[in-house]
Order: structure tokens, then sequence, then C-alpha cells
């Protein structure tokens, strides 16, 4: 069932994959994001510990989204555990039912694992 249940919607994918090409949709957004560290940097209240929560990422082998877009998710969490059923696609839950429970239920268990090891 990992073959989605609505065709692809091309206009959307086009008009997507244009505004992602687009210069102007991150026109300066690395100076703008430089500019914010630096104001968080000098002002005390805005300093925010990191906060580290563990996170279970379910996407399924056979998913349509690109995998770069989970990758760069995985990469940008500091403690992450990332399991992917073959066969399942978009909605894991429903597509690997049983792997999806599997996943879930022994991910807890992991989390007390490891903060037990601390």
């Amino acid at each position: 069932m990992a073959t989605p249940w609505f065709g692809v919607n091309y206009a959307c994918d086009a008009a997507i994959g244009a505004e992602l090409k687009r210069p102007s949709a991150t026109h300066g957004l690395r100076e703008r994001c430089a500019a914010l560290r630096v104001l968080v940097l000098r002002v005390p209240v805005l300093r925010v510990p990191v906060l580290r929560v563990p996170v279970l990422i379910v996407d399924g082998e056979d998913d349509i989204r690109p995998r770069w877009s989970v990758d760069s998710l995985e990469k940008a969490l500091p403690d992450v555990t990332r399991t992917t059923p073959a066969g399942a696609g978009h909605l894991p839950w429903t597509e690997d039912p049983e792997g999806f429970r599997a996943a879930v239920g022994a991910f807890p268990g992991g989390v007390r694992h490891r903060w037990g090891s601390r």
C-alpha cells in the first residue's frame, strides 16, 4: 500500500519545485539568521539552553517524499532514532501497523536505557 491513494498533482509539484529554486525565496536568509544569532548572544534573556529531546522518525522506505527531506531532519536533531520500514510509504502506521507499533514500542525503552547509562 506504499503507492499513493491519489495520483500525483503535477501542477502542485511543479509550483513547489519552482518556489524552492526561486532565488528570492532565501535571499538574505543567511544574513538575517546571523544577525539574529548575534542578537541572541548579546541579550542574556534571549539565551535558551539547548533542550535535548529524544525523537523517533518512522519513515516508510517507499515514501513519495524526497529522501533528502527526512535525511536533513535527521541530521538537524541532536538525539534522533530513525527507522525505515520496508514496503511502507508515507503512512507507515497504516501500511505496516505491526512494524510501526514495534518501532514506537521499542523507542521509550531505548530512551530509558540511554538516560540510565549517563
